[in-house]
């Protein structure tokens, strides 16, 4: 976006990776290359690179790192064809960038001559130069000079823009055979700034709100400018428009008490080394917090194994990244955690459904043997009608509850803690309580409902049992829709919204009725056909049980719910 030499300030038209722009100054377009300062400041930052501008099928794309590709972008603006450039001066020696550093040198035969060409951030840079480069010579770089440079990367970072310094500086061949810092430091001519942006995704700002909604914290970790980090972390929503960031020269000074005060309040931390990113997410896990932290480098793989869910980014990231983390993004989108986070808690709650809807089952049929056996000294049930009601009902009901959709707030809830399983003292209780709702209906109709009298025992036993083995099932049936959610009722979420569900429930029906009224089937199954008043008998306790959690859903939807329970501290994530 933005070349600044101290003669010159350039503002780059175009965008992406297009090279097609131009560089103007003051509003009209100019011709960098007559500003011997600008060409030198853009010779260095291509030769001091390592991405290449490549024409592919879907345009102009960049191999390599993209800071690196948007400096050989500019460069192709200004008319100068970096592959020739290349050619023309080869590169003897090389220092590849490493956080620790926060700069690249390399050194290249220019004519008779070697030069070493340094690109990386102006603090650093800064350190290391000795004077700075004009049309008329180079000047001390001290006092005015040095306040101008710190005034003019202040500017582009307050913007949002990322500012790589370059340099250069003459020295010998034995100097760029063994190429070192001590072989260029102090002797370097600070040539000028190179201000560029990688805008924010909307979808990663939308991310960001879907996270501090669903409870999670976002922590931005970066080797950037701290002006520069906090300015996109405020477009992001991060932290707010007059936050700071956290240095890592300031991180170096704490001890780990004053990080983890400091981590609990800051959410931007800039000019972070590796080791500092291992400190930051120890100190997070230190205060209970589970911690998701993403990288790409070689060196954030100490973080990323250190952290609850190391991720990895799968275009940018390195081997030893990937291997480190629990998980890569195949596309390096933030908003792509999100979507993992909330397709995780929609697989969560299917578990919890499909869990609570065997349990509740198991235990609503064991109340009800147990009862009838109790009190009538026999079984309601016969053996085969066991096995057939969890085939129409187990097996027909709870593969499709696994199937479940997402409800779409699954990220309006704050984090579950690591120690609520799928078990929870909720979850036991609405159990107990639903298997009561079924097992004392059931038991009473067994013996006391005013069913039709018949002549034969045998003939009314086997009537009871039919009404007794129907009312289970569909009491069973009706739960499947209130299985789906503890909080939620049935019309809330929609009769139809799974519908391998409702299909897997007609297919059972039909299995149910085949079984009440084929004659074959009756002699298998020790049943009888029902009359209507046997069938309401058989939906009473059903329709009953599904009217009370209805209400109870109305008027306490936590009731049963995993929030009351949830134990005490923790329970959000630091993402970076």
């Amino acid at each position: 976006r933005e070349v600044w030499t101290l003669a010159a300030r350039y503002t780059l038209t175009g965008g992406g990776y297009d090279p097609s722009g131009t560089f103007e100054r003051e509003g009209e377009p100019t011709d960098p290359a007559t500003d011997p300062v600008t060409a030198e400041l853009l010779r260095g930052a291509a030769l001091c690179n390592d991405a290449a501008l490549r024409l592919g099928d879907g345009g102009w794309e960049i191999v390599g790192d993209p800071t690196e590709g948007a400096l050989v972008v500019a460069t192709a603006k200004a008319g100068i064809d970096v592959d020739r450039l290349r050619e023309r001066f080869p590169r003897v020696a090389e220092m590849p960038f490493e956080s620790e550093r926060q700069y690249m040198a390399t050194a290249h035969r220019v004519g008779d001559r070697t030069v070493v060409y340094v690109k990386g951030s102006v603090e650093k840079l800064l350190t290391l130069c000795g004077t700075l480069r004009t049309p008329d010579g180079d000047v001390p770089l001290q006092g005015e000079v040095r306040e101008s440079v710190l005034q003019a990367n202040l500017s582009m970072a307050r913007r949002a823009l990322r500012v790589l310094a370059v340099a250069c500086a003459p020295v010998t061949a034995t100097e760029a055979a063994n190429l070192s810092e001590a072989s260029f430091a102090g002797k370097l001519a600070f040539l000028g700034l190179m201000g560029m942006i990688d805008p924010p995704r909307e979808e990663a700002r939308r991310a960001v709100q879907r996270c501090r909604s669903a409870g999670i914290r976002v922590v931005m970790i970066t080797g950037d400018n701290p002006v520069t980090a906090a300015a996109i972390a405020a477009q992001l929503g991060i932290c707010g428009p007059e936050d700071t960031a956290v240095t890592g020269r300031e991180l170096e000074a704490m001890d780990d008490r004053q990080l983890r005060e400091t981590c609990r309040t800051r959410a931007v931390f800039a000019r972070i080394e590796p080791l500092h990113k291992l400190r930051i997410v120890n100190a997070f896990k230190s205060e209970g917090h589970v911690v998701a932290m993403t990288g790409d480098g070689v060196n954030d793989a100490p973080a990323l194994e250190a952290a609850s869910i190391g991720v990895a980014m799968g275009i940018t990231g390195t081997d030893v990244a990937k291997e480190a983390a629990d998980m890569v993004l195949t596309d390096d989108n933030f908003a792509s955690i999100v979507a993992a986070v909330e397709e995780g808690r929609i697989v969560f709650n299917r578990l919890r459904s499909a869990t609570f809807f065997l349990l509740m089952t198991c235990t609503g049929e064991l109340l009800t043997l147990f009862l009838s056996v109790l009190f009538y000294g026999e079984s309601p049930l016969e053996p085969i009608q066991i096995l057939w009601v969890n085939l129409v009902t187990g097996a027909l009901v709870a593969i499709p509850l696994g199937l479940e959709p997402g409800v779409g707030d699954e990220l309006t809830y704050p984090p579950r803690h690591p120690a609520v399983g799928l078990l929870y003292p909720g979850m036991l209780a609405r159990i107990i309580t639903v298997g009561i709702l079924m097992g004392v209906p059931v038991t009473w109709i067994f013996r006391h409902a005013p069913l039709p009298s018949a002549a034969d025992p045998t003939t009314v036993h086997a009537m009871r049992q039919t009404v007794v083995f129907t009312g289970i099932i569909i009491f069973e049936w009706l739960f499947a829709f209130q299985a789906r959610s503890s909080e939620k009722g049935v019309f809330v979420l929609g009769l139809l919204r799974n519908r391998w569900l409702f299909l897997c429930m007609l297919v059972g029906i039909g299995m149910q009725l085949a079984v009440v009224y084929l004659p074959a089937a009756n002699a298998v199954f020790h049943t009888k056909p029902l009359t209507l008043s046997e069938w309401l008998w058989a939906l009473l306790p059903g329709v009953t049980a599904l009217g009370v959690e209805e209400l109870r859903k109305a008027v306490a939807p936590r009731l049963f719910g995993a929030g009351q329970w949830r134990p005490v501290g923790g329970g959000a994530a630091a993402l970076r």
